[in-house]
């Protein structure tokens, strides 16, 4: 087979602590959002229901996210910008692909809140931009890859720590298939944008105490299966991962 190929710095808010990474000006100002976004949310913690919206472009959020290979067990591969999960070959030898994300905004909901509803966005590569696995999403009317079965995925909870400059796959947490949320197999080569409800996720990260983020790995890691999408980095920020988060504080 072909080769495969919240901008928040240390804040302390309501008795939470959070960092951020990538400064984002508001749309239009050039200045940084951070007192806007610091505003908004300290507003939105205090009793009742609240909704918040956590994406790099828009609220400078300190995403994190980065693939890691079985390929590659001690490289480190935050250079690349998309967010996959594939089990493929690479010039003949199989290698299993993940990927691990996360929203710092998460930990600003304290203890005892209650998640109504979260929902993840995530939004699909054009034709040719995929650096992950530059054949596009492996599951779609046509194509070749049908047969070895869909490329449907789970987004897991992640339950120990891990930075995106110094994660692979070697080092990388665990995660648990508690609550874990299905993402729907791909309808098309490119573009494929589709949404996961991770209310049970979020649920249970408020829960826990500790915000690890999620993982996206392939339901069935066995070739030939792709699922990509943009990632953070990714050089168009409409296509960065989004978290909508609807919550209840008592």
């Amino acid at each position: 087979m072909k080769r495969i190929s919240f901008l928040l710095c240390t804040v302390i808010l309501a008795g939470f602590v959070s960092c951020r990474k990538d400064a984002a000006p508001n749309p239009g100002t050039g200045r940084s959002s951070e007192k806007t976004d610091q505003i908004d949310i300290a507003e939105k913690l205090t009793s009742g229901k609240h909704t918040l919206e956590f994406s790099s472009p828009n609220r400078g959020s300190g995403q994190q996210d980065c693939l890691v290979n079985s390929i590659f067990p001690t490289s480190n591969l935050s250079s690349n910008p998309d967010l996959a999960a594939s089990a493929w070959t690479y010039q003949g030898t199989f290698g299993i692909a993940r990927d691990f994300f996360k929203f710092p905004g998460i930990s600003y909901l304290p203890a005892g809140t209650t998640i109504n509803a979260a929902t993840l966005y995530f939004y699909g590569l054009a034709p040719g931009t995929a650096v992950a696995n530059n054949t596009g999403n492996s599951f779609y009317p046509g194509s070749p890859y049908n047969p070895f079965g869909d490329n449907a995925g789970w987004v897991k909870r992640v339950t120990g720590p891990w930075e995106e400059n110094t994660i692979t796959w070697s080092n990388q947490p665990g995660t648990t298939s508690l609550n874990q949320a299905g993402v729907a197999a791909s309808t098309s080569q490119w573009d494929y944008n589709t949404t996961v409800n991770v209310t049970a996720l979020v649920q249970d990260i408020v829960n826990s105490g500790q915000n690890y983020g999620f993982s996206l790995q392939q339901q069935v890691e066995s070739y030939y299966r792709n699922l990509n999408f943009a990632g953070h980095r990714h050089s168009d920020p409409a296509r960065w991962p989004k978290l909508t988060i609807t919550f209840t504080i008592p």
